[in-house]
């Protein structure tokens, strides 16, 4: 009966285990869903959408009804010459206004408004960019500890095992009573460090939680992270290359509607309804007229000329941003490639260590058992082989860390 519930406790815990676990995707996935400044962005490219209708719509007839009723009263010397005023005023019109040949201001407006949309895409991009690299960094460190956690649980019970053999070899006079007592020593460190990685491990959890916007009090098991190398490392297709792009177009398309706003226009306008200088005559005066406005800029105080100069002066700043950056993406890219290269050097270092390592400890629980060794070498071995571990996750982690900044290299 006691064996059963045994077995029915260690398939509880490892079904809720499996159930329990998080993946890195999944962080991923929430931090996604849950940033507000995603959601803005997502809203800013929504509202261009209508600014677009809302150009077009500019150019289609306007529309607008104009009513005036006026009486000038004249006696005495005073009022206004009825000459001018006719005594009064009455007007209800309908007019309409029609600008023309306006296709390449149109087409100009249009760009404007497409290419402040691709640069709201890019900043969103930006954004998700820097998001899940700082998702996927934080997992890893959660992970390291998670990853941790488990290896000191293994060292203290194979420590634990030695000590019920140093127990033995103590009563029978083998091992002395110290060397019992520096391996209850050397097991308090140990359960001292599992403890200290557990609480750290809590707080790395909670700051990937915060950073996702997840409010979760669950501590899940996280799942070991797969992270290749995915980036094709093309500083053209960098979304700061791109967006340099879209704002030098920008500013080609800002000087073309300044030279386009000082060309002549021409625009068509119709009235409908009635005029008249008194209210009797209304019924008899109801008519229409139709026409054509031309204007031309002559002289604005040089705005043009100012205008332009400022359009030259943000394409020299955007150069000058652009130089900086491909400079530097350069600089970061082969920094991060030397880093990666020498990690995996150091990796295989360590890994050769651990594989002797591993050699001479289970030598020593052999000679352990026959008293043939000193027990505090013993000891010193555990703890070199428990640094080593410790040395390896963090460099393996560190190499993830180095793929994540090289796949999201910006």
């Amino acid at each position: 009966m006691r064996r059963n519930r045994l077995l029915t406790l260690v398939l509880f815990l490892t079904i809720y285990s499996i159930s329990n676990a998080q993946s890195l995707d999944f962080y991923l996935k929430k931090g996604i869903e849950n940033s507000p400044l995603l959601k803005e962005f997502s809203n800013q490219l929504l509202s261009g959408t209508l600014d677009s209708l809302l150009a077009k719509a500019t150019y289609k007839p306007q529309i607008n009804q104009v009513a005036q009723a006026m009486y000038a009263p004249t006696a005495n010397n005073f009022g206004y010459d009825p000459a001018i005023t006719n005594g009064g005023n009455y007007a209800a019109l309908f007019n309409l206004m029609q600008p023309l040949f306006t296709k390449r201001v149109k087409e100009g407006q249009y760009k404007e408004i497409s290419l402040a949309s691709q640069a709201i895409g890019l900043n969103q991009k930006i954004t998700e960019t820097d998001l899940k690299q700082g998702i996927t960094a934080q997992f890893l460190t959660a992970y390291a500890n998670s990853y941790q956690i488990q290896f000191y649980q293994k060292i203290i019970k194979l420590l634990k095992e030695e000590k019920e053999i140093i127990k033995s070899l103590v009563e029978g006079g083998i091992y002395l009573q110290t060397d019992r007592m520096s391996m209850d020593l050397f097991i308090t460190n140990q359960e001292v460090a599992l403890k200290q990685t557990w609480i750290q491990y809590k707080n790395d959890l909670g700051l990937l939680n915060y950073i996702c916007g997840i409010n979760d009090s669950i501590d899940p098991q996280l799942e070991k992270p797969e992270i290749l190398l995915q980036n094709n490392l093309d500083i053209n297709s960098s979304p700061v290359m791109m967006k340099f792009k879209i704002d030098s177009l920008k500013n080609i398309n800002s000087k073309m509607l300044i030279d386009l706003n000082y060309r002549p226009k021409v625009s068509a306008f119709a009235d409908a309804g009635f005029m008249s200088v008194s209210p009797e005559n209304i019924p008899h005066n109801f008519g229409t007229s139709f026409g054509v406005n031309f204007s031309v800029p002559v002289y604005d105080g040089k705005q043009r000329k100012i205008l332009q100069g400022k359009t030259l002066l943000t394409e020299n700043i955007r150069m000058d941003y652009k130089k900086f950056y491909t400079t530097q993406y350069k600089q970061r890219l082969s920094q991060l490639k030397e880093q990666l290269k020498l990690t995996d050097e150091l990796i295989i270092g360590i890994r050769n260590q651990l594989s002797e390592q591993e050699k001479l400890i289970s030598l020593y629980k052999v000679e352990i058992e026959k008293g043939l060794v000193r027990f505090l070498d013993f000891l010193v071995t555990v703890n070199n082989y428990t640094q080593a571990r410790n040395s390896l996750t963090i460099t393996e982690m560190n190499r993830l860390q180095i793929i994540n900044q090289m796949n999201y290299l910006k």
